[in-house]
């Protein structure tokens, strides 16, 4: 298994996002945020977290830690599944497969469909994964992968929020992980922050030299994650 941080994963393993700025990019609540790092109690015992390795005393998640949130909360939404068949299709994809952060990596996309398949059939053998039966992730995990993310090293790397043809980005190098304007470097805020200052969009658009379609969006974009 790969490191958990070290190396060439130290840009997207360190914290920089609060719970509540997750919840509001994976469209949950800070609770499940909460829950899902490091697991909850409930009258019949413990609850263990969804993802392995999040310290209790950590209040932030990693840039890793976010996109692997926001595939589970997408993964729930589309197979309307409870949180324990969301936990079973992650641990399987980590054990089986041995691998680190899997909700995160490219490798998803190819063995989607075994996890899928294994999660769907409760106490399936390991053989299930050679079963000639053919799945395939859900669309809006697909779509995730396929238009939402860049990868490194099979690990994701940056997400676009609004998918690759809006130039939104969350690259944990630039600007501590808030989303950016592609190339630019200048924060969502500063631009949403000028116009709730009432400063006209075809004059922050000349100002930063975007299309006034982008900052539209952009300003859409801030106000739906604050929502």
């Amino acid at each position: 298994m790969s490191s958990n941080g070290n190396g060439h994963n130290g840009w997207r393993t360190q914290p920089m996002h609060s719970f509540g700025e997750v919840a509001h990019l994976a469209h949950v609540s800070v609770s499940t945020v909460r829950n899902w790092l490091q697991g909850y109690v409930t009258p019949q015992g413990n609850v263990e977290p969804l993802f392995k390795g999040h310290p209790d005393e950590e209040k932030a998640c990693s840039f890793l830690e976010l996109i692997e949130i926001i595939v589970a909360a997408t993964f729930r939404k589309a197979e309307r599944k409870s949180f324990q068949t969301v936990r079973r299709a992650y641990d399987n994809a980590r054990t089986i497969y041995e691998l680190e952060y899997p909700f995160a990596r490219l490798e998803l996309k190819a063995i989607g469909g075994h996890i899928v398949h294994i999660m769907r059939v409760p106490g399936a053998a390991l053989r299930a994964i050679d079963s000639p039966e053919q799945y395939t992730l859900p669309d809006l995990v697909q779509q995730i992968i396929n238009e939402q993310l860049d990868f490194e090293r099979e690990l994701a790397s940056r997400w676009y929020p609004l998918g690759k043809g809006i130039p939104i980005v969350v690259d944990p190098r630039i600007s501590a992980g808030l989303p950016t304007i592609k190339g630019r470097g200048v924060t969502v805020d500063a631009i949403y922050k000028r116009f709730k200052a009432d400063e006209a969009i075809r004059f922050i658009a000349k100002d930063f030299d975007l299309k006034s379609e982008i900052v539209e969006q952009v300003i859409r974009f801030r106000e739906k994650v604050a929502a």
